[in-house]
């Protein structure tokens, strides 16, 4: 499903410039900040959320009076926390090294991480335009958006995580420090990487208002958001409290998607001259 999806995107990036005729080109630059969430599932913890800068560049081609599209570049960097102070119990049932089935407790205590992530964009959108007066314009958009992350880091930011053993009925004890059965306590430590998939499928909207200066320059101004729709890591396999891995890439969670909101701010300038305009987009 996500090779077909990537495939549709890039032949629609390769396609659009063929199918339609120009009538009104742009080269858009926008600065943009905002907050940035990351969605467990399943819901564990409190997810805090983090601050994000963005820088893109975009080209927009408006083939009707109303109606264009946009392909962008974007370099973006985000960060999120994530709080947990609570115990959770799973159920060990398989082959086990004592014998016997038992309960993993994995206790946070006042736990905190920190992940920061820097990553290329690559946006593809459908836009629609509405005139407000001779100089405003209001555009929308929507459409697919693949970001390919270049580093991602996650740190330990306060407290400390500990996984026991619990035995129940005749046995009746709790094992603890047992490192080399995996029954550990870490506390907070040095920053690490996080363990990324290589690309990242969200879809994105985007609204703005737009400012004629003049026949050669406009101002835009407006905001934007965008929410993952696949697991931003490659894999849930480590055991907390003895694996020095981000709890993004821990067997306590399935599956991770980065939720942005934000405003931005910028110019654009237009790259064909002539003609009524009527597309007065930034991205």
């Amino acid at each position: 499903m996500n090779r077909l999806f990537k495939r549709l995107m890039w032949t629609a990036v390769a396609l659009l410039p063929q199918l339609v005729p120009a009538q009104e080109k742009l080269f858009n630059i926008s600065l943009g900040g905002g907050m940035e969430i990351l969605s467990y599932t399943p819901e564990i913890g409190k997810p805090k959320p983090g601050g994000g800068v963005l820088f893109e560049w975009q080209y927009q081609q408006f083939f009707l009076k109303n109606l264009g599209y946009g392909v962008g570049l974007g370099l973006s960097y985000f960060t999120a926390n994530y709080y947990i102070n609570e115990t959770i119990e799973k159920q060990i049932v398989d082959e086990t090294d004592a014998g016997v089935p038992y309960t993993l407790r994995t206790i946070f205590n006042d736990f905190n991480e920190k992940q920061q992530t820097f990553q290329l964009e690559v946006p593809v959108g459908l836009y629609g335009q509405f005139e407000l007066n001779s100089r405003t314009h209001f555009i929308i958009g929507a459409g697919p958006k693949v970001a390919f992350p270049l580093v991602s880091k996650y740190k330990y930011s306060r407290g400390s995580v500990e996984t026991r053993a619990y035995f129940g009925g005749d046995i009746e004890a709790e094992l603890s420090e047992i490192p080399h059965h995996g029954l550990h306590k870490q506390d907070a430590n040095g920053r690490n990487d996080i363990d990324r998939n290589i690309v990242l499928l969200s879809i994105f909207g985007d609204m703005m208002w737009t400012y004629s200066i003049n026949n050669s320059c406009m101002l835009h101004m407006g905001l934007y958001f965008s929410y993952g729709i696949t697991d931003m890591v490659s894999n849930h396999d480590a055991t907390m409290g003895i694996s020095r891995k981000s709890i993004l890439n821990s067997s306590l969670t399935e599956k991770i998607v980065p939720i942005c909101v934000g405003a931005k701010v910028g110019v654009s300038l237009p790259l064909k001259k002539g003609g009524k305009r009527f597309a007065s987009d930034g991205w």
